[in-house]
Order: structure tokens, then C-alpha cells, then sequence
């Protein structure tokens, strides 16, 4: 890697604290640049100041960050609505779905919680959450999610466009063509690929988006955002109201109007006060990956991924639960292995910051990861097996 490398001229200016220790933890919650922690301080000490910033500031700070979303995702600024998490965005998908004739919500066995249970709360109004069982290997089954998803009574069909235990990558274009047709509400849960993999939600015909920014988009915890396709903000109104959602809200010679007539944008399904410091920070994140290139990060991943891939391959035992198709891995690379308490603990004690999940070890490496950090990870595995089988 030179330093002519966007990936390496990003690592050095905004991470130069990341060889500190080897973080292999970004599935569960990524670094935060140099910059973005600049941003949201300078907003936080501004309060500080008489007359350290305007309404202008603030709206001008959100308002870059729906652009940033929207530049990420594929679509424009006003299908973005900001929010502080990835439930946020699946709830209201839920709301959505709610207002409609009750009917049966799929979703895939294997799916994050938060993509579950707000659907879950639906069938107390007589809506079923159906989850299909996945494959012999513990991947969604997409052919079985086809077939189910053209059932007369389905009415929602949930999905994450990266699995958080396993890392398989979804191709979303098929399920949201045949959603599209089927007239059945295609939910994407992408906390786990933005930031990681392309997502572009028109050419994948998704209706509602959700994510949070604390993992792979490296931004600050309480900040997120979701997408709703613009044909859905005339249909639905949102499950809780903000005054701020309204047309005009921000002209407050005529406050005490009290008009109820929501904002033609994504600011009607926003609630009020947002963190704006968090947001701002996301914003400035986003900006910093797609300086890069998110194409050209997904391929550092998947170099990352190699020596793994490797010495999973070549070791007696071991079985990677991410598959083996580089079109089917995003981030996150999990496996299995002999000795699986050793060689955690052998990874803790060197210093490298890993997750566990359904079994298996979990590296989840992003930009500011390097190859050679990946060999040295292997050559701590390969010594912690080799003496676990020489005990």
C-alpha cells in the first residue's frame, strides 16, 4: 500500500491512532475519524459562546448530512430522513405496513433482532411475522424467500443487505424487482453494508432503508438515517408527529398557527430535536468514504479477507461461515475453528479487538485495517493451534 492509495492517505490523516491495537470490531461499532470527532465538537463548543451559532448552522448542518445519505444510498436529499438508529427507520417501516390489511410480514431466519421484532409487534393487530429457515450452510435461503414473497398475503418482506453473524451479502435487485411487482413492501435493513459495499436503493427498488452510522460508516453513536421512497410520503403519515415535520415550521412569526400540514420531504417522518452534533459527524464521515470510493473500499476488505481465507482453507478443522464468493462477502469474515477459546484468547491478550457471534469468530476489518495487520492475526491463530494441539 503507498501513500498515494486513498485507502492509506485516509488511514494516516484520520485514524493514526488505529496501530495502536488491531480493531477488527467495525460489525459491532467502527473508529471514528479525526475529523468527524473535530466536527462534532466544534458544533458542541459552539454552544459555549453567546451567538456561537444560528438556526442557519443547524439546518445547514442537518441538511448536509441528508445530502451525504443520499449520495451514499442513490437517491435525493428529500427521501432522507434523519434519525438515531437503524429501529428507528425499521419501526416506521412497520408503521407502514401497519396502516395497511393485515397479512403476513417475511423476514429470514438469521436476521439482526433489530429486524425482527418491531414486525413482531404487528401480529397483535393480526399480522404474522413469517421467518423463513435458511440453507444447510445457515444463509438466507433466497430461493425459498422467492417463493414465499409471491404468497398472495404477504404485505412486507424484511431483508439486511449484509448478515451481521455470517457477513453474506444479499444481491437486493432480484427481491426488490419481484417486491415491486408483487406490490409487497421491500424493508432493507444496511447497517452492516453501508460504508462496506455499494448500495444503490433505486436500482434495488427499495421502498423503506434503515441504518445506523456507529458501525462501518464510522460516525457517531445516536446517528443514522432512513429512506423512504418519495411515492410512500404521500400515502403514510408518520406514527408520531413533530412540529418540526411540519410545512414552515422554521418561520416562527406564525408559531401559534399550530397548522398540521407536514413538510413535503423526509423531515415528515423525523422527530424533533435531532442530535445535531451526532448528525453533523455522520455527515462529515460519510463525506470521507465516498472521498474515497466505496467500490474501493469493498476491494481493500476483500484483500483483507484473503490471508483469512487462507489459512482457514489450509487448516485442519476450521470452516468459514462467510462464503467463499467474493459477490458474497461484504466486511465481515466469520469462521469457525478447533480450539476456538484459545484462539480468542490468544487474539485478547495480543491486543486485537474481535467479536463472536453464533459460534464463530467474527474479524470484521474496514479502511483503516491493513494486510500486514491480517497476516499478523493468522500467525497468532496458526501458534495458539499449534499449541493447543501440542497440549
Amino acid at each position: 500500500m503507498t501513500a498515494a492509495d486513498p485507502v492509506a492517505r485516509i488511514r494516516v490523516r484520520e485514524f493514526p491512532r488505529a496501530g495502536e491495537g488491531v480493531y477488527l470490531d467495525t460489525a459491532s461499532c467502527g473508529l471514528l475519524p479525526v475529523s468527524t470527532l473535530d466536527t462534532v465538537d466544534r458544533l458542541s463548543r459552539a454552544r459555549t459562546v453567546p451567538g456561537g451559532f444560528t438556526e442557519k448552522d443547524l439546518g445547514r448542518a442537518l441538511w448536509r448530512a441528508r445530502t451525504a445519505a443520499a449520495r451514499l444510498v442513490g437517491c435525493r436529499p428529500e427521501e432522507i430522513s434523519l434519525a438515531p438508529n437503524t429501529s428507528y427507520g425499521v419501526n416506521l417501516a412497520a408503521h407502514l405496513v401497519g396502516a395497511g390489511p393485515p397479512g403476513t410480514i417475511v423476514v429470514s431466519h438469521g436476521e439482526f433482532p433489530a429486524n425482527v421484532v418491531p414486525w413482531k409487534a404487528l401480529e397483535e393487530r393480526g399480522f404474522h411475522v413469517e421467518c423463513v429457515p435458511t440453507d444447510r450452510r445457515g444463509l438466507p435461503d433466497e430461493a425459498r424467500l422467492m417463493e414465499r414473497i409471491r404468497g398472495d398475503d404477504v404485505r412486507a418482506f424484511a431483508l439486511s443487505a449484509v448478515q451481521f453473524a455470517s457477513g453474506y451479502r444479499v444481491r437486493l435487485e432480484p427481491f426488490g424487482s419481484l417486491c415491486r411487482r408483487r406490490g409487497v413492501l421491500f424493508v432493507v435493513d444496511a447497517i452492516q453494508a453501508l460504508g462496506a459495499d455499494p448500495l444503490d436503493v433505486k436500482a434495488a427498488s427499495v421502498d423503506v432503508l434503515a441504518s445506523g452510522g456507529q458501525k462501518w460508516l464510522c460516525s457517531p453513536w445516536g446517528s443514522g438515517f432512513a429512506f423512504v421512497d418519495e411515492t410512500l410520503h404521500e400515502r403514510f403519515d408518520p406514527p408520531m408527529v413533530s412540529w418540526l415535520a411540519m410545512e414552515g415550521a422554521s418561520d416562527f412569526s406564525r408559531s401559534l398557527e399550530y397548522r398540521y400540514r407536514f413538510a413535503a420531504d423526509g423531515r415528515k417522518f423525523e422527530l424533533a430535536t435531532l442530535g445535531i452534533q451526532d448528525h453533523a459527524g455522520l455527515a462529515r464521515s460519510v463525506e470521507l468514504l465516498l472521498e474515497v470510493g466505496i467500490e474501493r473500499i469493498r476491494e481493500h476488505l476483500l484483500g483483507l479477507h484473503e490471508p483469512l481465507t487462507r489459512w482457514v482453507e489450509g487448516t485442519e478443522g476450521a470452516e468459514s461461515v462467510t462464503p467463499r464468493e467474493r459477490e458474497r462477502r461484504a466486511g465481515i469474515f466469520s469462521f469457525r475453528v478447533p480450539s476456538p477459546e484459545r484462539i480468542s484468547a490468544a487474539l485478547a491478550d495480543a491486543g486485537v479487538v474481535f467479536s463472536t457471534r453464533e459460534g464463530a469468530i467474527r474479524l470484521s476489518p474496514h479502511l483503516y485495517n491493513t494486510v500486514e495487520e491480517m497476516e499478523g492475526v493468522v500467525d497468532l491463530m496458526e501458534g495458539a493451534l499449534a499449541r493447543a494441539r501440542s497440549a
